[in-house]
């Protein structure tokens, strides 16, 4: 496994401060979230993209991915954006692309055969593009636990639908945690990482919350995840504290 940083916690650089910046911290890879201004989706150009893939190449950043997590779900807008992105994917140089929906509406029937509808429309993109989308779910979302997940694989039917498991996620949305990462298996392509409290969804420090990781992370290599696992924090100075989180990842990682 390796440890990549999110780009959209460090958007108050340009993204090419931004990059050089996640290298000298000490990550392997890197997450491109197209959250941040300066890679919106709309402000995507050839120029752009070739400029961001040659720097992650030179940088020796990998393995990485490109994300944007709207709710393309009930927005016509975020929808067409996200279709781009993924067409977008494959020029930056990666076949991977994260994602998530959006919250749930009690008072809407029509949601979740509209999130298996609109997820469709996406996987047929990603079908002609050769990318992968790595379905993230969380708390409170429309695929809001691994059953959910599960759920949305069997209806949306194709092999290019994966997951994006973020550890905290699991620990909250989960009755046994450890056997929903054996359920996903294979189709865990990507991660997010990071502790939690039990009962709350507040992204901590790995070394805070109630989460055994090397619990966690012994499963994921168990089921054979060798891929990116991406520190996923908010609340905290990213840059600052990233040094810290590295190690002690690459600790646990070590004595798997």
């Amino acid at each position: 496994m390796k440890l990549l940083a999110r780009t959209q916690p460090l958007a108050k650089y340009p993204i090419h401060r931004c990059l050089e910046v996640i290298r000298q911290l000490g990550y392997d890879g890197v997450e491109i979230c197209l959250e941040n201004p300066d890679l919106a989706p709309a402000r995507l150009d050839a120029a752009l993209v070739a400029a961001v893939r040659a720097q992650v190449a030179g940088l020796g950043l990998a393995p990485y991915s490109v994300s944007y997590h709207k709710d393309f779900i009930h927005n016509d807008t975020f929808l067409r954006e996200t279709q781009e992105a993924i067409r977008w994917t494959p020029e930056f140089g990666t076949d991977l692309f994260v994602l998530a929906g959006t919250r749930k509406r009690p008072d809407d029937p029509d949601e979740w055969p509209r999130m298996v509808d609109r997820t469709g429309e996406l996987v047929r993109v990603a079908e002609e593009c050769g990318v992968t989308l790595a379905e993230e779910f969380e708390p409170g979302f429309i695929v809001g636990c691994t059953a959910e997940l599960l759920r949305l694989f069997e209806e949306v039917g194709s092999p290019r639908l994966s997951a994006n498991l973020d550890l905290g996620h699991v620990f909250l949305c989960d009755p046994d945690p450890l056997a929903a990462i054996r359920q996903v298996g294979s189709r865990i392509v990507h991660g997010h990482v990071e502790n939690m409290a039990a009962g709350v969804h507040e992204h901590l420090l790995p070394w805070e919350g109630a989460m055994d990781l090397g619990a966690y992370l012994r499963a994921l290599r168990e089921v054979g995840f060798a891929g990116g696992l991406a520190l996923d924090l908010y609340k905290h100075d990213y840059e600052g504290v990233s040094p810290r989180c590295i190690a002690y990842l690459r600790g646990i990682l070590s004595e798997l």
